[in-house]
């Protein structure tokens, strides 16, 4: 039977907690205790799969943030299958107790979910959270932006709103930054006559070849070979719907690494205005 290892209070928490995610997600690939796949080195207290690219892991255990989840997340980081979500399932008073919410911020940190159970066999969300490998955590994102002004601060972090319910509409939204600041540095450029109109004006790649070739460019080429080099690949990345497993969990990591890759070209592009004495004007829709 499941669950018989907990004691009779920790097994009602499991089954209460087993019922609610059934009931959010169906009963599709469910298993109790046991292991994902053999390169995971974490058995979960039960696990679904609520769609064909994605798993729903849950940890029931009445101290927050156990061992087991600290040694499972290396190894869903490097996992190829499906993108996981894992979910932390505790009693409502061990997370009422948790002193400084210094674990539950550990937790929410690394990229888990939070749910508890109270007496009366409630069972709520506390945080939601999304597969492993897309997280980007708040002060990961904020380290990332320091730099920037605040108009562009605030950009990307409604990209990374964006990015939290879809990486792929994320990820586009920070390539439509980038490009933006390209096209307002090309403008500036065009108005000193560093390029023409007609190159200030041209598709995007045409544009970064114009700055690229431009005299008053050539101590900024890696910045504008960098933004070259991200405008191709994040179309590529965002564009395409993965049609296996293996294929969403590559999708999922290389929008992660585009969406910090664009912050860091345009953390670049602004240094470039600023050596150039150009004040950046970006507009997204």
């Amino acid at each position: 039977m499941a669950f018989d290892t907990f004691d009779p209070r920790l097994k009602t928490v499991a089954e209460k907690a087993l019922a609610f995610f059934k009931d959010k997600y169906g009963n599709t690939g469910l298993k109790t205790d046991t292991e994902i796949a053999p390169e995971i080195g974490w058995t979960p207290s039960f696990h679904l799969k609520p769609g064909s690219f994605r798993i729903v892991a849950v940890e029931v255990a009445d101290n927050l943030y156990p061992q087991a989840l600290k040694i499972a997340a290396s190894d869903i980081l490097r996992y190829n299958g499906p993108p996981i979500s894992v979910y932390q399932v505790c009693s409502l008073q061990v997370y009422q107790g948790d002193k400084n919410q210094t674990n539950i911020n550990s937790l929410l940190r690394h990229g888990f979910g939070i749910v508890t159970v109270d007496d009366n066999g409630t069972v709520k969300t506390q945080h939601k959270c999304i597969p492993l490998a897309q997280h980007i955590s708040e002060e990961e994102l904020h380290s990332a932006l320091s730099g920037l002004s605040n108009a562009f601060r605030i950009m990307f972090e409604d990209a990374h709103s964006t990015y939290l319910a879809n990486e792929g509409q994320g990820l586009q939204q920070v390539g439509q930054i980038v490009e933006a600041m390209i096209s307002s540095i090309a403008k500036r450029a065009a108005k000193r006559r560093v390029i023409t109109p007609a190159e200030a004006s041209g598709n995007l790649a045409a544009v970064i070849d114009a700055l690229y070739g431009a005299r008053g460019f050539r101590n900024h080429r890696a910045a504008l070979g960098g933004a070259r080099d991200f405008v191709k690949d994040f179309r590529n990345t965002a564009s395409h719907p993965p049609k296996n497993a293996m294929q969403a969990a590559q999708k999922i990591k290389k929008c992660r690494t585009g969406f910090l890759d664009g912050v860091g070209i345009a953390k670049k592009l602004s240094d470039v205005a600023k050596a150039k004495g150009y004040k950046i004007q970006a507009h997204v829709t």
